[in-house]
């Protein structure tokens, strides 16, 4: 399969889940149950982690031959992004210093995107 394939696909993937965490942050009201909360931090890491794959899927979109170069780094990144969302620990665990999930959320999708961006400038210039 092409590589701009691959990109446009995921680029399309990652779109469709902002999307679905836009409508979960925004549009869905689910109450003040558990459910809920557990809810909202789902959608909250799927709308700043989808939105920084968007970001960087677009920018592979014009500049291709960075992409191999560039998923390197995403093959060990994101699993670890991933499993600090899950495990991340909720804001009433007792340690009053601790960040909220959504600034988390935040921190690691600038850290994603920087890495990403200075990954694919480097290897563009190659």
């Amino acid at each position: 399969m092409n590589t701009r394939k691959i990109v446009l696909s995921s680029f399309m993937f990652s779109f469709v889940g902002l999307g679905l965490g836009i409508f979960l942050l925004k549009f869905y009201n689910c109450g003040y149950s558990i459910f809920c909360y557990n809810l909202i931090t789902i959608s909250k890491a799927l709308f700043y982690g989808m939105s920084a794959l968007s970001l960087v899927f677009l920018l592979l979109l014009f500049i291709p031959q960075a992409f191999l170069v560039w998923k390197k780094f995403a093959v060990w990144f994101l699993p670890i992004a991933t499993l600090l969302f899950i495990f991340y620990p909720d804001p009433g665990s007792g340690d009053y210093f601790s960040p909220y999930p959504e600034q988390i959320f935040q921190w690691v999708s600038i850290i994603y995107v920087f890495i990403s961006v200075v990954i694919i400038a480097i290897a563009s210039r190659k």
